[in-house]
């Protein structure tokens, strides 16, 4: 499981992708714990939306722990809840 950090930034995009590169080499679905994120831009969603589309490519998902209300409403704001479904998280 990879915790996201607490602001997903742009600043912080080249760490997750390590990260979640790391991830994907060692798991085929990929757990991501996001309870402790208070902000995200934009950037860091469309890494999480290029996580997605490679999952779904190889027919394997994001599993979501935890609960984010800001990360939720960067999504929902971008028109991504149907892409990068959070409600599923548990």
């Amino acid at each position: 499981m990879l915790k996201l950090p607490t602001e997903l930034a742009i600043t912080q995009v080249e760490t997750l992708h390590q990260d979640l590169l790391q991830e994907l080499s060692a798991n085929d679905d990929i757990c991501l714990d996001i309870s402790e994120v208070t902000r995200a831009d934009t950037a860091s969603i469309q890494l999480l939306c290029a996580l997605q589309k490679h999952l779904l490519s190889v027919q394997h998902k994001i599993i979501w722990v935890g609960e984010s209300k800001p990360l939720q409403q960067a999504i929902n704001s971008l028109g991504l809840s149907h892409y990068l479904v959070l409600e599923n998280a548990n």
